[in-house]
């Protein structure tokens, strides 16, 4: 229940508001008091714990459908039973999660976690009354529905390339370090883009010009109203977690093909408030000072949906995007995730978040 529902239970309970002599309601006078000083602190820690609220919201309002929730190690503990493989909506989606969260396990044993059944995962690690960071990366995904595939004239390898693979692993040490909410989806792009204005979401043929025709055959409306509820689910969600929790940085992370003309980072500061610049600033010289070069601002791209939905509904927020050129952690052919190149750059990355640091 919400805290609304709760805070109507109590009223349902007080002593003062229920008569003595009323039948509806047969506990003692003693007992009900009782229940009402234990319902005043239920409501008083879910307050505290914005985990709880978050969750007491999601579960009540159903936004999410259907998803799991609780601790890492108990989901870990439970990655291989029944219960847990049948909840998404293939195999080949559970063994992405599942891989996922083994690989997180190894890196941080106290997270809590919340997973959709069509791969959305928010880890939590908000450390209250410290420095926190929401982490975005919504293009990390590969996987899509079996039917939507189908009708895609695009096979995984076409996907692939544009797909930003292994991007959760680059940032995702930046999270599970530090303190802050990550947001990561398994959801392919290529099936409906979070980080498209919604007219845009999903793809038309010719409407990208990077890619070129998509698709064989037309989506049914059920199919497209499928993919758009994991569109709307993850708004409605990410306004929420920013409701229940207070960041100091929301940041959307990206890679970059690596084609002529491009830099090698590049910071998206198109809506970014001025008062932020000078951090940005600052964290653009230590990426130079590692080595990195061009270090760039908005090039390609000054910052995607995202970010402009979220500083035209939070214009306060120090929101910005970031994009890695993927030679940086692939081979040369950008087929294959180098480990090596990978740690390294991820750890580069959470240097660079150390803000109270001099450049």
């Amino acid at each position: 229940m919400d805290l609304k529902k709760i805070r109507d239970f109590i009223g349902q309970i007080t002593p003062v508001l229920i008569s003595p002599t009323g039948t509806s309601i047969t506990i003692g006078l003693s007992r009900r008091f009782f229940i009402f000083q234990f319902a005043k602190e239920l409501v008083k820690k879910i307050e505290d714990d914005p985990y709880l609220n978050f969750i007491s919201f999601l579960k009540n309002y159903k936004v999410l459908r259907r998803f799991l929730t609780g601790h890492i190690s108990s989901l870990y503990r439970d990655r291989n039973k029944s219960y847990f493989r049948n909840f998404f909506e293939d195999k080949e989606l559970y063994e992405v999660v599942k891989s996922d969260i083994e690989w997180v396990y190894e890196r941080n044993k106290e997270l809590k976690l919340t997973i959709t059944k069509k791969g959305v995962i928010i880890y939590d690690n908000y450390k209250k009354n410290k420095f926190n960071i929401l982490l975005l990366t919504v293009h990390s995904g590969t996987w899509m529905p079996n039917d939507i595939q189908a009708k895609q004239m695009i096979g995984k390898s076409t996907r692939y390339v544009e797909e930003d693979v292994g991007i959760h692993r680059v940032y995702g040490g930046l999270l599970l370090s530090k303190g802050g909410i990550w947001i990561d989806s398994k959801f392919s792009r290529f099936a409906c883009d979070l980080n498209r204005p919604p007219a845009r979401a999903i793809y038309a043929n010719g409407s990208e010009k990077w890619i070129g025709d998509i698709w064989k055959g037309d989506l049914s409306r059920a199919q497209r109203r499928r993919l758009m509820n994991v569109y709307d689910e993850f708004y409605f969600t990410l306004e929420k977690l920013i409701d229940a929790y207070k960041f100091n940085i929301i940041f959307d992370a990206h890679s970059m093909n690596d084609i002529p003309d491009r830099p090698e980072i590049s910071f998206g500061t198109k809506y970014i408030p001025k008062f932020y610049l000078p951090v940005i600033n600052v964290m653009q010289k230590k990426m130079q000072k590692l080595g990195y070069s061009p270090v760039s601002f908005n090039t390609p791209y000054g910052g995607g949906h995202i970010v402009a939905w979220l500083s035209n509904k939070f214009p306060d927020l120090f929101v910005f995007s970031m994009e890695v050129n993927k030679k940086l952690y692939m081979d040369s052919a950008g087929r294959k995730l180098d480990e090596k190149k990978l740690s390294e750059l991820s750890g580069n990355i959470q240097h660079i978040f150390e803000i109270g640091d001099e450049a």
